[in-house]
């Protein structure tokens, strides 16, 4: 969108009067109604009478910081969109102004082109937040999945391609670095598949069950099938009818099992071992694997004709390096919910333990900053807050 695509209201909250009526007359040429404050009573004053959708601040003013302006309007009025200018330009401030919700940061001087530039960045990450938003409720109002953390495009790309697998039968196979979190990408496909739903999920790590005992588990066995099979026992195939069958670390499926797999993909039929009747199944099929499975074909470890049926609809999971700017809402996710189950006190980061998340690399993904943060709020009790 556009900045010229929408009338916003809009406040202006600048000190310098001249550069105050610049920016005023820039903003009535786009077609927005703009307002004044020199300064944070007078933006207060302006606030009190409603809330504007964009609010263009400077940082430093002459009764105050702009940045607690900020925090305030994000508090209050968590809808409107703020931009945050300042003749003192710092990574500092940048990062805090940031930090607390700014959608943009200009330095001084800048040109009006470089405002209306921020202004329409600002209400593309507005629209995109809301339909994140939109897509998460959808997600989370199905069947108590456990919320998939995250607005960055990166994340948001896998949400809409959850959404747009609602109602789909395909067969998904979920790639990704172990510890991403392909397991809750799989607890939103199942939740939001409306006949799946009243299904079952039934898992299977492929890579943790003992070599003689995976066709059992996955396809069922009689009495008598081999030692110690004492009475009929169905697999996880038929666990899973009439819902989903997620299959964990695909890539480490032996060969000749691979085989059996592919024909009850072919079929819809499973074959108990020691058993020549076949079985119907209804099952939706997910497979997640962290390997290239690609090379496992070319290699002659994974079979090219089961690598295409379970590939039908790919799905890639982004490891927390790039999607950097998840970490504070992961991080923030972690706290309330570390918390309650270690019956603690929810603690605020420090800004400097906050950045050092940032910074980190987390090649163990999501999964690793999970442990990190409940580590840090069981040394950081009774204190306030979680420092670096």
């Amino acid at each position: 969108m556009s900045a010229v695509d929408h009338r916003l209201e809009t406040l202006v909250v600048e000190d310098d009067p001249h550069f105050r009526e610049t920016l005023l007359d820039f903003l009535g040429q786009l077609g927005h109604r703009a307002h004044g404050a020199g300064s944070i009573g007078e933006a207060r004053a302006r606030l009190a009478a409603g809330a504007p959708e964009l609010l263009v601040s400077d940082i430093r003013l002459p009764d105050g910081d702009g940045v607690e302006l900020l925090r305030e309007v994000r508090r209050a009025h968590p809808a409107t969109v703020v931009l945050v200018m300042t003749g003192f330009a710092t990574v500092n401030s940048a990062v805090e102004a940031m930090r607390d919700g700014a959608a943009d940061y200009l330095p001084k001087p800048f040109s009006m082109a470089q405002l209306r530039l921020a202004i329409d960045r600002a209400l593309e990450t507005r629209r995109l937040r809301r339909e994140n938003a939109e897509l998460r409720e959808r997600l989370a109002r199905s069947n108590g999945a456990r919320p998939l953390i995250g607005s960055s495009p990166a994340m948001r790309r896998v949400l809409e391609m959850i959404d747009r697998l609602r109602g789909i039968d395909s067969t998904v196979l979920i790639t990704g670095e172990s510890g991403v979190g392909k397991e809750l990408v799989v607890e939103a496909l199942h939740a939001g598949h409306p006949r799946r739903a009243q299904g079952p999920l039934v898992p299977l790590h492929c890579g943790a069950i003992p070599r003689e005992l995976i066709e059992s588990e996955l396809f069922g066995h009689v009495r008598g099938a081999f030692t110690g099979a004492a009475q009929d026992k169905a697999g996880r195939f038929e666990a899973a009818t009439g819902g989903t069958l997620f299959l964990d670390e695909i890539g480490t499926m032996p060969l000749d099992l691979q085989v059996k797999l592919l024909r009850v993909l072919q079929t819809r039929e499973v074959q108990r071992v020691g058993s020549s009747r076949t079985i119907p199944v209804d099952v939706r099929v997910i497979a997640a694997t962290n390997e290239d499975l690609k090379a496992k074909v070319e290699r002659g470890e994974f079979r090219e004709d089961l690598y295409y049926r379970l590939n039908v609809i790919p799905l890639h999971v982004p490891p927390l390096r790039e999607r950097r700017s998840d970490v504070p809402l992961l991080a923030a996710h972690f706290v309330r919910r570390g918390a309650e189950r270690l019956g603690v006190p929810a603690r605020e980061l420090s800004r400097a333990a906050l950045d050092r998340l940032m910074a980190h690399d987390w090649p163990g993904n999501v999964r690793e900053l999970e442990n990190v943060i409940e580590y840090a709020l069981v040394m950081s009790a009774g204190a306030e807050r979680i420092e670096a």
